[in-house]
């Protein structure tokens, strides 16, 4: 009986947050098609919701035939033993009472152990993902976000984030840290990697265009008159890679259709742009180096607009859509 799904983990982030609004949305406009492909989602989500949205719970119901257990093992064990025939429809509806962190740290150790499939993630705070526990001795730092947490999970692992959309993709080769540590993370090898994950999602995205990277300075050092990173850690770029591009006008539009990946070298320079031009209509996120696919969406928790219907579920509708895309490929 298992053997059949995909078995794709959905958390929803924080609960006073819009996670499970929009994850509630995305599942309902979800294709027949995709529900025929044997995908069955696993909704981790705070016990109390019921009670506090249970709109949301209609809009699920009326497109899902939704089981609910109080455990993810519990939801395992049953579809294990059941001898029943199972609609196509069928969601798992996990009613939990631990920490949001601590279900993206349950569903990606259960995609590890191979009894799940892939992640899709929720907004989750900084806020709340500060409080999961340490969970590696290789590192002293609280895990910031869902990024900070499968480097804690996975410390051997070589994690960047990518953020996938309508207009254009990005790498980041850098992405929480302070902007005074950003150079010396690029001298150590922090852009060769960074390359090398680019060069994994060109071939995820089964595109044939260059790869683009941009400068750190302003005006992409100017030759070295403006520092001399540029100079020297893009002397040798990779077949298939140019740069640097020159930062403030690297992602006009005129740009878009030449480069399968912009590789952004901090944080705010690859977001600021991701973000003004895809919002939330589009766009979703993406983690390279795991040994499962994560997608996420690529916006925060808006706890301004928590229950009030307004969310738009685009991005996790495109990050849902993504995750089984790529886990069929």
């Amino acid at each position: 009986m298992m053997k059949r799904y995909k078995k794709i983990a959905v958390t929803t982030g924080d609960k006073n947050g819009i996670g499970f609004e929009i994850t509630a949305k995305a599942l309902s406009q979800l294709p027949n098609s995709i529900k025929k492909t044997a995908a069955l989602f696993f909704i981790f989500r705070h016990k109390t919701q019921e009670k506090l949205q249970p709109q949301f719970f209609k809009i699920i119901d009326k497109a899902w035939s939704r089981i609910t257990f109080d455990s993810l093992d519990g939801a395992l064990d049953f579809l294990a033993s059941t001898q029943k025939t199972l609609p196509d429809n069928l969601l798992i509806d996990l009613a939990l009472v631990s920490t949001e962190a601590d279900w993206v740290v349950q569903a990606a150790r259960a995609c590890v152990q191979k009894k799940l499939t892939a992640l899709v993630t929720g907004p989750l705070s900084k806020k709340i993902s500060a409080r999961v526990p340490r969970l590696s001795t290789k590192t002293l730092a609280k895990p910031l976000g869902h990024t900070g947490i499968f480097r804690q999970l996975f410390p051997s692992a070589n994690l960047f984030m990518a953020f996938i959309g309508k207009y254009f993709n990005i790498v980041l080769a850098t992405d929480h840290i302070p902007l005074s540590g950003v150079e010396a993370q690029l001298r150590k090898k922090g852009l060769a990697e960074a390359l090398k994950a680019a060069q994994q999602l060109q071939t995820l995205l089964k595109s044939k265009k260059k790869i683009a990277v941009l400068g750190l300075n302003p005006h992409a050092g100017e030759g070295g008159l403006i520092g001399n990173l540029e100079k020297t850690l893009f002397a040798r770029l990779p077949k298939g890679v140019v740069g640097p591009l020159v930062p403030d006008a690297a992602f006009l539009k005129k740009n878009w259709p030449l480069y399968s990946i912009f590789v952004c070298l901090y944080h705010d320079q690859g977001l600021i742009p991701f973000k003004m031009q895809h919002g939330q209509d589009s766009g979703a996120h993406l983690t390279l180096g795991l040994a499962f696919v994560r997608t996420s969406v690529d916006h925060g928790t808006a706890v301004d607009i928590f229950n009030k219907n307004v969310a738009n579920p685009n991005s996790m509708l495109e990050a849902i859509k993504l995750n089984i895309q790529l886990i069929e490929d």
